[in-house]
């Protein structure tokens, strides 16, 4: 049986969507001690985006190029996070994740997938079948439009 959803419906169940997905991801992140969350935030923008600039990492993150500048300098003095001139422009760099900062940034997550597994673990299976479900969805609606519409 089809159920179409209305518009207003669906803008609804985009807030919460976005709402509990940023709840979630703030109580697994209470529990992570591998990284700060500034930290994370950046290295997991790397995982997402793969080499960047120091600009496009601050429009992306919404917060000013000095501020992550300075976020990338304390993760580079960890050894987390390297930069290298950007080809397409010599003046430029691109800051990238290095071995370490992937291990450190499997880590963190490691430690928010377990924080979130200790109340997983009192759902009945059906919730969790119905959250691996929702995962698959959120996969898919992470994907850029023309890749979904294949």
């Amino acid at each position: 049986m089809s159920h179409v959803i209305a518009s207003t419906d669906l803008s609804q169940l985009g807030v919460d969507v976005v709402v509990a997905s940023a709840r979630l991801t703030r109580l697994a992140s209470r529990d992570v001690s591998a990284l700060p969350h500034a930290a994370m935030r950046l290295m997991g923008r790397l995982d997402e985006l793969g080499p960047t600039r120091i600009s496009e990492l601050a429009k992306a993150d919404r917060c000013s190029q000095p501020t992550m500048s300075n976020l990338v300098q304390r993760q580079e003095e960890n050894g987390w996070v390297r930069r290298e001139p950007d080809p397409a422009d010599s003046r430029a760099s691109l800051i990238s994740l290095t071995p370490a900062g992937r291990a450190e940034l499997d880590r963190a997550r490691h430690e928010a997938g377990e924080a979130i597994a200790a109340r997983l673990k009192h759902l009945p299976q059906s919730d969790l079948e119905t959250l691996q479900a929702a995962v698959t969805v959120m996969h898919r609606i992470l994907k850029p439009l023309e890749e979904s519409n294949r």
